[in-house]
């Protein structure tokens, strides 16, 4: 069964969040300019299928670790053909880089 994902747009991102995990991920453009279609996901539930058709190539990421997360926390990020997506650990969090991707990749899956 896939976790409940809910999209916030906060200025050129859409920031996901599965409840009751540790670790959430956001999109935005690779040019860090708004993206129209994400509007109609704001505050709704998003599905695998749905950032699928933003990261048409998620299977095959190459996912590089952020090395100074601002929290202090572990954060990794990729491209795709023209969106980024980066992955991280909440607050309350303690996953590692691969095990974040790990999350995501399995959340994805369920697609």
């Amino acid at each position: 069964m896939t976790e409940k994902c809910i999209a916030t747009v906060i200025e050129n991102r859409l920031l996901c969040c599965i409840e009751n995990a540790d670790w959430h991920f956001f999109l935005r453009r690779l040019d860090k300019e708004n993206h129209v279609p994400f509007s109609p996901f704001h505050k709704k539930e998003i599905k695998p299928a749905d950032l699928a058709k933003f990261l048409p190539n998620w299977r095959s990421l190459r996912w590089k670790p952020i090395k100074n997360n601002m929290a202090g926390k572990s954060e990794s990020f990729a491209k795709d053909t023209e969106f980024e997506i980066n992955v991280y650990s909440t607050s309350h969090g303690n996953k590692k880089h691969q095990e974040i991707i790990e999350a995501f990749l399995a959340f994805m899956n369920h697609s």
